[in-house]
C-alpha cells in the first residue's frame, strides 16, 4: 500500500471515530432545560414500562406453554400406561379391558384402613431441617394405594435445594419402585410428609405434613422444635371423600382422645373397625379369585410377582 493511500485511510478512520464519538456524547449529554429533562425521564419511563410488559407477556407465554407440555405429556403417559401393562402382563387389548377394573379394585382393597402419626421438626434462622416420619398405607379415598415418601426443600429466602426420596406412587396397577412415579392410577399422597428450611442460613425454617400444618411443639432441642400429631384422613381430604374405613378410624381415635374415655364406646368402635377390615379382606380375596379366572397360568405368575395375587 502506498503512503498516500495509507494516509487517506487513516484520515477516513479518524473522521469516522470523531463522528461516532460526537454522536455518543450527544446522546449522553445533560439536558439543556428542566422541560427536556422531564421529557427524557418520561420517555425512559415509558420504555421501562414497555420492557416490563413485554417480559411479563413472554413469561406468561412460557408458563402456558409449560402447562400445555405437561398436559400433553400426562395424556401420552396415561395412554401409554395401558399399552405398557398389556405388554408387561402379556395380555390382549380385550383381556386388558376385563382385567384392569380388577387390578384397580385390588389396589383399593389391599390397603388397610389406619391412622399413623406424623413427626415433624422446625427451627430458627440458619437451621437446616429434616423430616422423620413413619408412614402407613391408607385408603386414598379414590381407589388407589396411598403414596409413601418424604420431601425436603429450601426456604423461599434461602439457598436450599429440593429433593425427594423414597417416593412410591401407584400406577395403573402395582406399587412403584423407590424414586419412581408411575403413570395413571389415582394414588394419594397421604403418606407423604414435607419439611423444609434454609440450607445455608438466612431464613426461618418451616415444617408441615401432608395431613396439615405441623402441630404443637412437644420437645425443644437447641433451636429445633420437635413434635408429632395423628395423621387424620380428614386433614388431607374433604369429609365426603372419606371412606368407611377412614371414618371408623377417626371415630376410634376420637374415643381414645376424649377427656373422659368411655371404654365401652372404644370397644364398640374397635369391633366396627375390625369388621370393616375383615370385609375388605374378604372382598379382596373374592376379587383375586375373579381375576384368576381371567388370566392364563403365565399371566397369573406375573400378577403374583407384582403382588396382585397370592
Amino acid at each position: 500500500m502506498s503512503n498516500s493511500a495509507a494516509a487517506s485511510l487513516g484520515l477516513i478512520l479518524c473522521l469516522l471515530f470523531c463522528t461516532l464519538s460526537d454522536r455518543s456524547w450527544s446522546q449522553t449529554r445533560a439536558p439543556k432545560s428542566p422541560e427536556e429533562a422531564q421529557r427524557l425521564f418520561h420517555e425512559q419511563r415509558l420504555k421501562d414500562i414497555e420492557r416490563q410488559a413485554e417480559f411479563q407477556r413472554k413469561a406468561e407465554e412460557q408458563r402456558l406453554k409449560g402447562l400445555e407440555q405437561q398436559k400433553a405429556a400426562r395424556k401420552m403417559r396415561e395412554e401409554y400406561a395401558d399399552e405398557a401393562w398389556q405388554e408387561a402382563l402379556g395380555v390382549t387389548a380385550g383381556q386388558w379391558q376385563a382385567i384392569k377394573p380388577k387390578l384397580e379394585r385390588i389396589r383399593q382393597l389391599r390397603s388397610t384402613p389406619s391412622i399413623d402419626i406424623s413427626v415433624y421438626a422446625f427451627g430458627g434462622s440458619g437451621s437446616s431441617h429434616s423430616e422423620s416420619s413413619s408412614f402407613s398405607e391408607g385408603s386414598s379415598g379414590g381407589g388407589g394405594s396411598a403414596a409413601r415418601g418424604s420431601y425436603s426443600g429450601g426456604s423461599a429466602g434461602g439457598s436450599g435445594g429440593a429433593s425427594s426420596g423414597g417416593h412410591y406412587a401407584a400406577g395403573p396397577g402395582g406399587t412403584g419402585a423407590p424414586g419412581v412415579s408411575q403413570a395413571g392410577g389415582g394414588s394419594g399422597t397421604r403418606g407423604a410428609s414435607f419439611a423444609g428450611g434454609s440450607a445455608y442460613g438466612g431464613g426461618s425454617g418451616y415444617s408441615f405434613s401432608a395431613g396439615g400444618a405441623a402441630g404443637p411443639v412437644k420437645k425443644q432441642v437447641g433451636d429445633v422444635s420437635l413434635g408429632w400429631q395423628w395423621r387424620r384422613p380428614s386433614l388431607s381430604m374433604d369429609a365426603d371423600k372419606l371412606s368407611e374405613g377412614d371414618r371408623a378410624c377417626e371415630q376410634l381415635l376420637d374415643a381414645l382422645e376424649a377427656k373422659n374415655p368411655d371404654a365401652e364406646q372404644a370397644r364398640r368402635r374397635v369391633e366396627a373397625l375390625r369388621k370393616i377390615r375383615e370385609q375388605r379382606r374378604a372382598d379382596l380375596r373374592e376379587t383375586q379369585r375373579q381375576l384368576r379366572e381371567l388370566v392364563t397360568p403365565e399371566q397369573e405368575t406375573r400378577l403374583v410377582l407384582m403382588g396382585y395375587l397370592e
